[in-house]
């Protein structure tokens, strides 16, 4: 006869495996319902309560505590530090049958007679089953920010970033900008795609690309990595430019200095490099800055799908933006 542990364990996956499918999730359960089910998980691991009543807020509309600042705790706790993709802490009643039916099957599988110390490496287990299952989401889920066709090209660039940043993929989206930054420019030259896993100083580049005589080495968080290998560059007889967000920008100048090369390698701000070249695209007219800003995120795409596998590293064209396109 299986053990109790055994039977919670099947139980709970026989729950996760009978959720209905989502078809805008490609087939996937409802990525809100698996975050009510990590905070309900989260609650047993105080008070084994079994019941639906114990975990619904006033007025039964949503699990208690579901949230996205108490997801985001616990995502962290699993090694999880992306932002929760959207609708997380929503209000949503169709939680609350499938929330029903997973208490009620931990119940039927003895949950509750097991000790704290039984009890709490099931949650552990069960809730980084969930986590994992969030990787289908994330890459369902693009990169996205607000257009507003108003604000000068180099702050679109940087609302860009900032969406990245706060999905812990600010480099990959700053090399791959940059890249197709330069494609657009320089539609005769073969700008190098790699992807953002192919650290320079693994492949034995000069830099994250190599235009003419100058390697461009990108960065959201510079460091003496970085300058020693513009050192190289120079050593080697190209030019170099390192590219960072404005707001590291003194530091990366700093780091120059520190070694001498502050007259020999140019610290560029990324929102400025990629921000003129839009403006210069659209010969300084406002009017025609989405037209460009939608031909540099569609080279990004297309650059990303060539050599990445994570399809969240995509930008959504924000519907504002396409419909200034045409």
């Amino acid at each position: 006869m299986a053990s109790v542990d055994a039977q919670v364990r099947k139980s709970f996956h026989s729950w996760y495996s009978s959720l209905r499918p989502m078809k805008r999730y490609g087939g996937r359960t409802a990525k809100g319902l698996v975050a009510a089910a990590l905070v309900v998980l989260e609650r047993l691991r105080s008070k084994c309560e079994l019941s639906l009543d114990a975990h619904v807020a006033e007025g039964g509309a949503q699990i208690a505590g579901l949230n996205l600042p108490s997801l985001r705790k616990i995502l962290e706790r699993f090694g999880e530090s992306r932002q929760f993709p959207s609708e997380g802490g929503r209000t949503n009643r169709g939680n609350n049958r499938p929330i029903q039916l997973l208490l009620e099957s931990l119940s039927g599988a003895g949950f509750a007679g097991l000790s704290d110390a039984e009890r709490l490496p099931l949650l552990d287990e069960f809730q980084e089953f969930l986590v994992k299952s969030l990787n289908a989401y994330y890459n369902l889920e693009r990169v996205r920010f607000d257009f507003d066709p108003s604000k000068p090209p180099r702050n679109v660039v940087a609302e860009i970033l900032a969406a990245a940043q706060e999905r812990n993929q600010g480099g990959p989206v700053a090399q791959h900008l940059v890249g197709a930054k330069l494609a657009i420019r320089f539609p005769h030259l073969a700008v190098g795609n790699s992807s953002y896993s192919a650290a320079d100083e693994q492949s034995g580049r000069s830099g994250d690309f190599h235009i003419g005589g100058t390697a461009f080495h990108v960065t959201v968080a510079p460091n003496m990595g970085h300058v020693q290998r513009c050192a190289q560059n120079v050593k080697d007889g190209l030019s170099g430019i390192l590219l960072v967000l404005d707001s590291k920008l003194v530091a990366a100048r700093t780091l120059l200095e520190m070694e001498g090369l502050e007259s020999k390698v140019v610290a560029e701000s990324l929102e400025s490099f990629v921000g003129q070249n839009l403006s210069e695209l659209a010969e300084f007219a406002p009017a025609k800055f989405a037209e460009n800003l939608s031909r540099l995120l569609e080279e990004y795409n297309r650059r990303v799908a060539e050599v990445e596998t994570d399809a969240s590293l995509l930008i959504e064209l924000p519907a504002a933006l396409k419909s200034a396109h045409g």
